[in-house]
């Protein structure tokens, strides 16, 4: 049996609350090689349909204040019309709290919870027109712009070429905003991305966003470079500016050997100050302080000296200039051990020793794991620990994750990240009961470092596709 390949996450200090509108779409796609398109088939193209309705219970408690949520997703495609050259796409998210939260509660408020805040959401509707062959399209409607850290906008915005070895985009349109209003406001910009030699791609990209209301914008420009040194060496670099500033830079390097037993990943990013004007860029920076510049730096090996059996050491520190280092700027380095065990494809598990050294003398031991059976593709159920912390943001459809994937964002809004602070314990459960019929359940309890009592949370959610 053939050992299947896992990434296991690497250690980042980037907290959660100070993430918001931090640079996204630098660091989120992996790294690949440009491959030809696949040939468009002579046949006509068959329509495609399919949509999902999801609803999901929420409740978190910690000490005496708890919280109760109901919410729901719905989503909706049609893939291939009009003989391969019209999408569309469609999705939204209800929201009713149960028990009726106060601002008195305080441990789970947030701005979504202040007057004004739209509840529910339509969070994308657009239709894209392309020519069979992709090389040209225009999507018209409510929609993300990747290139612009996933602005969420009502526009359009047009691709050209950007699958060959010349291409680009532009894109304008009004920025959406659950909180304000921003009828004034304006967003656009434009990339230019190519392919210059063997193994290269390359993107320039500038964005604006003009603030009505503050009169005030904020100018964005990024370089992405990614290059296929051989096809075990992958590497990339990236450059952020924001306001003629230095934002943001990292190089990240992977080594993935022919035979598929051992993967090597390391990298380093230098994170500058956070000057951001704009609301869509940051509009929770001022509540919750500023972010002092840092240094992230990891290392992650992986190898699988048998089909069943995998061993990952892994390395990583996060490295704060001078200032006051609270929770959000505190430097650490992680170490850890992960040793991987899957005899069939019913059973896996990992068990991790790791070693936090925290700034200011807080270094220990910890050891986290999860243990999975599946039976068939019919149920499943996992039970285990990890440090980890749970933030709740924006609530969007898409799912993304930064730093190595030690940092995620979830369709559900729950910002997840590895963190010394957090000790995680959770019982997860999912039913297929059907092809269209899904059940999910999860338990956690969180031992925080910075709070008197643990916190408890319980998820279940039915999905519906059709």
């Amino acid at each position: 049996m053939t050992m299947k390949r896992v990434t296991v996450r690497n250690g980042a200090g980037i907290t959660p609350k100070i993430l918001s509108g931090i640079v996204a779409c630098l660091v989120l796609s992996p790294l690949s090689g440009y491959s030809e398109p696949t040939p468009v088939s002579l046949y006509q193209a068959k329509p495609h349909y399919e949509g999902r309705i999801r609803m999901d219970y929420d409740y978190r408690s910690e000490g005496s204040s708890q919280d109760s949520d109901l919410y729901g997703y719905w989503y909706g495609s049609g893939r291939d019309l009009a003989n391969g050259r019209f999408d569309f796409y469609a999705s939204g998210r209800e929201h009713t709290d149960l028990d009726g939260a106060t601002a008195e509660d305080g441990t789970y408020r947030s701005v979504d919870d202040a007057k004004g805040v739209t509840e529910d959401r339509l969070l994308q509707a657009y239709g894209d027109v392309h020519d069979p062959k992709g090389h040209m399209s225009l999507r018209l409607g409510r929609q993300y712009v990747d290139i612009a850290d996933y602005l969420q906008m009502d526009g359009g915005q047009a691709l050209f070429f950007e699958n060959g070895p010349l291409g680009g985009r532009v894109y304008v349109g009004v920025p959406v905003s659950y909180y304000t209003a921003v009828s004034g406001d304006i967003a656009g910009g434009a990339s230019v991305v190519g392919r210059p030699w063997t193994g290269n791609r390359t993107r320039f990209t500038w964005a604006e966003y003009y603030e009505d209301r503050q009169g005030g914008d904020d100018q964005n420009y990024f370089i992405d470079l990614q290059q296929d040194v051989t096809d075990s060496v992958r590497t990339r670099g990236q450059l952020s500016v924001l306001n003629d500033e230095f934002r943001m830079a990292r190089l990240d390097g992977s080594f993935f050997a022919p035979d598929g037993n051992t993967d090597l990943h390391v990298g380093g990013s230098r994170w500058g100050t956070f000057d951001a004007k704009t609301r869509a860029y940051s509009p929770l920076y001022n509540q919750f302080g500023g972010q002092q510049p840092y240094t992230f730096l990891y290392s992650r090996l992986s190898y699988a000296f048998s089909p069943k059996w995998m061993l990952s050491p892994g390395v990583s520190a996060r490295l704060t200039d001078s200032g006051d280092e609270n929770y959000s700027n505190r430097d650490y380095r992680d170490y850890d051990l992960t040793l991987t065990f899957e005899p069939n494809k019913a059973l896996s598990s990992s068990l991790s020793l790791q070693y936090w050294d925290v700034d200011e003398g807080d270094s220990f031991l910890g050891l986290s794991g999860e243990v999975r059976y599946r039976h068939r593709r019919i149920w499943e159920v996992s039970v285990g620990s990890a440090y980890v912390d749970y933030t709740y943001q924006n609530y969007s459809d898409i799912s993304y994750s930064i730093n190595g994937g030690q940092t995620v964002f979830r369709e559900d809004g729950t910002v997840t990240e590895e963190s010394p602070y957090t000790l995680t314990y959770f019982a997860r459960t999912k039913w297929n009961v059907t092809r269209k019929l899904i059940l999910r359940l999860q338990g956690d309890i969180e031992d925080r470092k910075d709070a008197l009592d643990l916190s408890y949370r319980a998820r279940g959610s039915v999905e519906v596709k059709f």
